[in-house]
């Protein structure tokens, strides 16, 4: 009667707090996993585009050109591409964009130092923009019959 039995049945077995703390420290267990992983890509992700986008600037701002001689007609525009002697880079294609039709990019290769007249079959009525090489983030702003600002 006063003397209390040594083993009740429940010593070592899983009970309600201890089951709820072992699915506590596995949810999160797994959720550092998860915030882990995801950082990961991010931080990955992130990285690759900085380094892209770097060695696009890099490489676009060797880019120095004029554009002169400025011509336009209902479906051509026509001017003068010079690829300056301080440029670092030669030019292999021309993007051409109009207020209100898709960018028309041509083919050229035009060598540091030279020039070149480049007919883009696209129809302009007043401003376009002009970039070589798909460097977007330094375009040539120009007005049919006028001339650019870079």
């Amino acid at each position: 009667m006063f003397i209390r039995p040594l083993s009740s049945g429940r010593k070592g077995a899983f009970t309600g707090a201890k089951a709820i703390a072992l699915m506590l420290i596995v949810a999160g267990i797994l959720l550092m996993a998860f915030i882990v992983i995801q950082g990961a890509g991010i931080y990955k992700r992130g990285k690759a585009a900085e380094q892209h986008q770097g060695l696009a600037s890099i490489k676009c701002v060797g880019f120095l050109y004029s554009i002169k001689n400025i011509q336009a007609t209902a479906s051509t525009l026509e001017f003068e591409f010079r690829n300056e002697i301080s440029s670092t880079e030669d030019v292999h294609n021309l993007t051409v964009e109009a207020e209100s039709q898709a960018s028309q990019t041509v083919a050229v290769y035009v060598p540091v130092g030279f020039s070149e007249s480049v007919s883009v079959p696209i129809a302009v009525q007043k401003n376009f923009t002009v970039y070589p090489d798909n460097c977007r983030i330094y375009p040539a702003r120009c007005a049919v019959g006028g001339g650019c600002a870079y």
